[in-house]
């Protein structure tokens, strides 16, 4: 019960942290446009890069909910019991997130599935050693069951126990 809790405000936690990160990173990309546009490119493409650059810089210092850089940061380095703690509270971010598209990616403080289940599925494979599937990352490897091929998944919740 205790790791549940731990978990729980620890992302809690992380989600404060995740807004502000967010509109930093927006604020910066948008600083960068201004900057872009003021140094008059003679070329669309010169201007685009100098703005990729801008967003890369960005991205680097603000990683976007559901990038490599984003869960590294803030899911590295966990226990198997805070890794199965934290996909529960991912589990009911997911469930009430957007389905999102291309558009609602881009604005500031949209979550979508797509994005909390990249940060699932980078638990499961980077913490817990699970191979990725097509499939959602809400569950536990069952434990005794480990195939070269099959992975048994078992509720969460439960440690692994069917």
């Amino acid at each position: 019960m205790n790791r549940l809790i731990v978990g729980f405000v620890a992302v809690l936690f992380s989600c404060f942290a995740v807004a502000g990160d967010e509109s930093a990173r927006e604020k910066m990309i948008q600083n960068g446009i201004k900057v872009c546009q003021a140094k008059g490119f003679a070329t669309v493409g010169e201007r685009d890069k100098c703005v990729a650059e801008f967003t890369a810089k960005a991205n680097e210092r603000y990683p976007a909910r559901g990038s490599d850089a984003y869960a590294k940061k803030h899911y590295g380095g966990m226990s198997k019991a805070q890794a199965e703690a934290t996909l529960i509270e991912l589990q009911k971010e997911w469930e009430g997130a957007k389905k999102g598209g291309y558009f609602s990616a881009r604005r500031t403080g949209v979550v979508t599935k797509k994005a909390v289940a990249a940060e699932g599925w980078w638990i499961q494979v980077n913490v817990l050693g699970v191979r990725e599937s097509q499939d959602d990352p809400w569950f536990m490897e069952c434990k005794g069951f480990q195939t070269a091929n099959i992975v048994r998944r078992c509720p969460l919740g439960k440690g692994g126990a069917e």
